[in-house]
């Protein structure tokens, strides 16, 4: 390093430049941050960033594929005596002005299954900068009757898109990551993908509570009993998020991959414990979001540590010579 510096080096100078300063010195942070979190080896993170996005984009899709059949039943909210007048059709033109947000994402995954990596990066680059750009004019514009389609994708899908468009990028591809996974592991993501977009659709929530899908928390009888569509929901989404860390935890990139997932995972299971408790924001909270999303990674990450320490001290160990 001290001879590259000083072969760069001008006539007559005798310290490095600002700028050589600021290189040595965000290297240096790079590479303890890296062995940080990554430990021992090879790098694990290109991996591990190859299935968080193929979970990602995955997630994506279903989430898809739940506005899809919500539609209807929004639709006949604004007549059925839940939303009324003018402000219906607000409402109605705000939870469904997001399709063609999904239908791009539906996109850019059919570009990554048919291996047009290039362009789905390309274009899940493209509908992540729309749609930050869309949240940063809900929430400035607040006021107006249509800012409510931006806000709502300041949500949980900002950090997925944010994941799958950097699995796109950064890493070998969601297809990579995909076959990480291996076919049982695609199989048990898709199906977990599917049981969770279901318990949180319209649909199952409308036979639930079997008035109506709104309010989404009152006690709907089946038969002789009751139950409660808010804690199912809140039930399906802790036995997803233990059931995925259980089965990415048997790698190094899988552990890494929870970690990412959990910059969605930790505000969904937010979310959701919010409704069972019968509170209801207008609107995201990108502060809340953004401190959900960074904790969950956090200790996400700190769990991986903890798991891989016996491991590390073993390899250390080896790695001493013999006397």
């Amino acid at each position: 390093m001290l001879d590259v510096l000083l072969s760069s080096a001008s006539p007559g100078q005798t310290r490095p430049s600002v700028a050589d300063t600021v290189d040595l010195l965000s290297g240096a942070v790079r590479i303890r941050l890296r062995r940080a979190v990554d430990g021992a080896g090879a790098s694990a993170w290109p991996g591990a960033l190859s299935i968080a996005g193929f979970l990602a984009m995955l997630m994506l899709v279903a989430d898809g594929a739940r506005f899809t059949v919500n539609v209807p039943y929004v639709a006949a909210a604004v007549d059925d005596g839940y939303v009324q007048g003018d402000s219906g059709w607000h409402v109605l033109a705000g939870q469904l002005g997001t399709a063609p947000y999904w239908l791009a994402w539906a996109a850019v995954a059919f570009l990554a299954w048919r291996g047009s990596r290039r362009a789905a990066a390309r274009a899940a680059c493209a509908v992540t900068a729309v749609q930050i750009a869309l949240v940063a004019y809900g929430l400035a514009w607040s006021e107006l009757w249509n800012a409510s389609v931006g806000a709502s994708l300041g949500g949980i899908p900002l950090p997925l898109a944010l994941v799958a468009s950097a699995s796109l990028v950064a890493s070998p591809g969601p297809g990579h990551g995909a076959r990480l996974l291996g076919r049982r592991g695609v199989a048990g993501a898709v199906a977990m993908a599917a049981v969770l977009a279901t318990t949180a659709s319209a649909p199952f929530m409308a036979f639930i509570h079997q008035k109506g899908p709104w309010p989404p928390w009152y006690d709907g009888p089946i038969g002789d009993a009751f139950v409660r569509w808010d804690r199912i929901l809140l039930s399906v989404t802790l036995m997803t998020a233990v059931f995925s860390f259980a089965v990415l935890a048997r790698t190094r990139a899988g552990r890494r991959a929870s970690a990412l997932m959990a910059l969605g995972g930790a505000p969904l299971l937010a979310q959701v414990g919010w409704i069972n408790m019968e509170v209801v924001f207008s609107g995201p909270v990108i502060h809340l979001l953004l401190i959900e999303s960074l904790a969950g990674f956090a200790l996400v990450m700190l769990i991986v540590r903890i798991v891989e320490l016996p491991a590390k001290f073993v390899a250390k160990k080896h790695a001493q010579p013999s006397i």
